[in-house]
């Protein structure tokens, strides 16, 4: 006789019987915001008994200042997704400064030019400041604001006057050890960075060839453009709304979901009629009965969609917060099932969540999905991309006269701590499309 499992035949009936709550909660929660706004706009057509909230009745958690640049008014207003301005807003309403500092910051955003520096001298502020906004500020009060605002706000570099002082703010907020000298070769060597004369760099500053190329490779990965953060070549990422906008202050990264959903509610004029003595009969209550029903489980279904979604993001910068602000080298292994148990929620609902979604961050749209990676092997606390950038970075300081083999970067990852298998670097060798020793060596 076949025996029959009891449990496994229950669930499979039960799956045909989800809730009506249950099933749209399933639709909206793999939706991204453009889609989500597509079906909103579907529903508020076909359904008489909803009507969008306008944004003077919408309280947010986090309110946005109105064009105006008056920070403290608690209106919200809509605003661009991708635009630098109303990213930097966001974050002086949350800054510990005076009032009247707020105001002259907000204006002051206003002012920058397409690359994030502020080229207006401090003179034509002042007058831009009193003309526009009534405000009276001496120049040094300016100035002032100005340096502290570079080490507040996100991204680095932000409100600097020229690329030079921009990428000096860099480095001194990145804590480089080599701070110092970069900044040294940026004020006093350009000349000779141009014309590659390290040598002579190297003895005006007391120092050795190796140390200025390793300072130069890291003036060369700063960023000359602070203000293209939400900018991508990649056209999938440029025409997507973020989900969630990640950014960097007063030495914590704040986490802020996008608010750019349409908001709804029911139809006060609807209930009304509901009501004894509404006037009408039975059919026409019966349909607004289940319009407003349905009505209600939309607008109840999204609120929940918006606060798992705000979960899950805050536990995933949370582990991976060195990548976002660091880069690949810090990515930690990560699987959907970790934020599944932490959450106390599906596996499935994880990938719903993240699939085909966007952060914004200090560095720019991340693709949710890469903020989970496997270990390099089992016993790996590295990830496999951790342990890819730091193979292109042995690769990158190698003798080029003498490349190293796979068994020679095997041998150096050991030496850093890192066991793995030479098959395995020479399968991430593959992943980086970088050449075997002996292609490198016949460059």
């Amino acid at each position: 006789m076949v025996k029959i499992n009891l449990k496994q035949k229950i669930t499979q009936k039960n799956k045909g019987y989800l809730s009506l709550e249950s099933k749209l909660f399933i639709k909206l929660i793999k939706l991204n915001i453009n889609e989500i706004n597509e079906l909103l706009e579907k529903e508020i057509n076909e359904n008489p008994c909803l009507e969008e909230i306008g944004e003077n009745e919408i309280v947010y958690e986090k309110k946005i200042i109105q064009a105006d640049h008056n920070v403290d008014n608690e209106k919200t207003i809509k605003y661009d997704d991708d635009n630098i301005a109303n990213y930097l807003i966001r974050q002086i309403k949350q800054l510990n400064i005076k009032k009247n500092d707020k105001k002259i910051l907000a204006c002051l955003i206003y002012l920058l030019n397409d690359k994030g520096f502020l080229l207006y001298p401090n003179d034509e502020i002042k007058e831009i400041l009193f003309e526009q906004e009534r405000i009276i500020v001496s120049e040094v009060d300016i100035e002032e604001l100005i340096i502290k605002s570079q080490s507040l706000l996100d991204p680095p570099g932000i409100l600097a006057r020229n690329i030079k002082e921009s990428l000096k703010i860099q480095l001194r907020l990145s804590n480089n050890k080599h701070s110092s000298l970069c900044s040294e070769i940026l004020d006093n060597h350009t000349d000779n960075l141009k014309a590659k004369n390290l040598k002579k760099i190297a003895t005006s500053l007391n120092t050795s060839v190796p140390r200025i190329k390793r300072c130069i490779k890291e003036i060369s990965q700063l960023n000359i453009n602070p203000a293209n953060i939400f900018y991508s070549t990649n056209s999938t990422i440029r025409n997507s709304k973020p989900e969630a906008y990640v950014y960097y202050q007063n030495n914590n990264l704040v986490v802020q979901s996008n608010k750019h959903v349409k908001k709804l509610k029911v139809s006060s004029y609807y209930k009304r009629m509901l009501k004894p003595g509404g006037g009408i009969d039975n059919e026409v209550k019966d349909y607004l009965k289940e319009k407003i029903k349905n009505g209600s489980l939309l607008i109840k279904t999204i609120d929940e969609r918006e606060s798992m979604y705000q979960d899950v993001f805050n536990l995933l910068v949370e582990i991976q917060k060195d990548f976002i602000l660091k880069g690949e080298r810090y990515l930690k292994p990560l699987k959907l099932s970790d934020i599944a148990s932490q959450l106390d929620i599906h596996e499935s609902t994880v990938s719903r969540i993240t699939s085909n979604k966007y952060i914004s961050t200090p560095r720019g749209m991340i693709n949710m999905k890469s903020l989970f990676d496997n270990r390099a092997n089992p016993e790996s606390k590295e990830s496999s991309t951790a342990v890819q950038d730091i193979i292109k970075e042995t690769i990158d300081n190698e003798v080029k006269s003498s490349p190293l083999t796979d068994e020679g970067i095997k041998i150096s990852l050991k030496k850093k701590g890192i066991t793995i298998a030479r098959r395995t670097i020479a399968k991430y060798r593959n992943i980086l499309k970088i050449p075997s020793s002996n292609k490198r060596a016949n460059k």
